[in-house]
């Protein structure tokens, strides 16, 4: 054993307090001579490749530990026995692909665990606040063993396999606020699923394969009614002729879901567990010294709820074709539906009071200025009084314009002979001029 002397920092480490920071010394175990006074320790980036039975026991005032960045794939069960004070545990980044379910049994406290970017299939709860694992293999959130997790607030499934969620996993969540679903497989959610968010603040659902057809309608239902923070550019899958297109707008544009309040189906509240579709039987860390425990039974997920679509009459002219489809199904036509006549009433009512408030305004500007400027109002009247009678003047110089530009018009008379030509031409003989309002006349 070390004294608490021999206890100060170990080699490749640096200690700053009652912290230690070993990052990216290569290290392939833990290093023992570490002050049992330490709250907090960073082996990130090593050579890590096992957790070994009581590994940090011998620091108890342990109050945070990173081990992400290495090579772990083997936990035992006992690892974290003798930290009770632990709250926050970061083990993202490594190879491993299962935890036995008393692992964090030890650890009472632990508030933040990070299992993200590993290979995990199967995990049992513990007394969480947060759970990260985006960026594994869970395949499928289902029903396992009975528990409920009261202390968990947040939940990070993105970047997995989830096709299905069990309606269950969430009743034993009653305290969830946050959760993250993106980058998944879910074609649709349950109308038993989305019930069982009652709790939620925020959710993540972009980046899944949404098919937008009426399996789709109670996760639509539930968005629109939903006050906390969502993402609205969830984009349609399939079917083909709708992929690219947001669920909601889709949706509504092309009346796949009426406004039609869905039936809540009661489920029981038994509790659940994260496990995936393809994963039989729990397995267990090759390190574990425990007993092997029972297999747990695993229910299958339940049949996407569908609701029952609504006749609508259809006239000529509004047929399509799904490309899926041998036969030519009638489309329904496009029904405003009430809350866009609601949304037009409310903006023309808004458009005439902003109309009548800045009539009033524009006159109560005018009233004001006459009254505070008199003098101004007077010469204003008077010039705008000048300028019309100037207007009413000036048509007349451009009629004695007119008149004196007038074409001079002359009228001859010659004799039938044909000397009137040279008569006409010599410029002799008799020749009337007649002008037309002119004053003068030369020939």
């Amino acid at each position: 054993m070390f004294s608490f002397g021999e206890r100060t920092c170990p080699n490749s480490c640096r200690c700053e307090g009652k912290t230690v920071h070993c990052d990216s010394a290569g290290f392939l175990e833990v290093p023992e001579n570490v002050s049992v006074g330490c709250q907090g320790l960073s082996l990130r980036y090593n050579e890590l490749h096992t957790l070994l039975p009581y590994q940090f026991a011998h620091l108890s005032q342990l109050l945070w530990i990173y081990l992400d960045h290495n090579q772990i794939s083997a936990v035992d069960s006992r690892a974290f026995q003798g930290v009770r004070r632990l709250k926050e545990l970061i083990l993202s980044s490594n190879r491993i692909t299962s935890l036995h379910n008393s692992t964090f049994h030890g650890i009472p406290n632990l508030r933040s665990l990070d299992l993200s970017y590993n290979k995990l299939e199967i995990l049992q709860p513990a007394n969480l606040r947060s759970l990260y694992l985006q960026w594994n293999r869970i395949r499928v959130v289902n029903q396992g063993l009975p528990w409920t997790w009261y202390t968990l607030q947040k939940l990070d499934l993105s970047g997995n396999e989830i096709q299905t969620l069990d309606p269950a996993v969430f009743h034993c969540l009653p305290n969830l606020q946050v959760l993250n679903l993106e980058s998944n497989k879910l074609s649709n959610v349950s109308q038993e699923a989305v019930s069982a968010w009652i709790s939620l603040t925020s959710i993540s659902l972009a980046g899944n394969m949404w098919d937008c057809g009426t399996g789709i309608c109670p996760l639509v239902a539930w968005l629109r009614n939903f006050r906390g923070s969502k993402d609205t550019t969830m984009i349609c899958s399939s079917p083909k002729y709708l992929q690219g297109e947001k669920i909601m707008e889709a949706t509504r544009n092309h009346g796949i879901c009426e406004e039609t309040d869905y039936v809540l189906t009661e489920t029981p509240s038994p509790m659940s567990e994260l496990i995936s579709e393809a994963t039989a039987e729990p397995t267990y860390a090759p390190t574990s010294g425990s007993p092997p425990m029972p297999p747990t039974s695993t229910f299958g997920p339940p049949p996407p709820f569908r609701p029952r679509p609504i006749p609508h009459p259809t006239l000529p002219g509004h047929m399509s074709k799904d490309p899926r489809d041998s036969v030519a199904r009638a489309r329904p036509t496009a029904v405003p539906p009430p809350d866009m006549e609601h949304m037009t009433l409310h903006k023309v009512v808004v458009g005439s009071v902003a109309l009548f408030f800045s009539m009033s305004l524009l006159l109560t500007i005018i009233y004001v200025l006459w009254r505070r400027y008199p003098g101004a109002t007077r010469l204003l009247q008077q010039r705008s009084m000048v300028g019309r009678k100037r207007r009413k003047k000036s048509p007349e110089p451009e009629q004695n314009l007119s008149s004196q530009l007038q074409e001079y018009y002359m009228s001859y008379n010659p004799a039938a002979t044909p000397e009137a030509l040279e008569v006409l031409g010599n410029g002799t003989g008799s020749c009337t001029c007649t002008i037309s309002s002119s004053r003068e006349c030369e020939v």
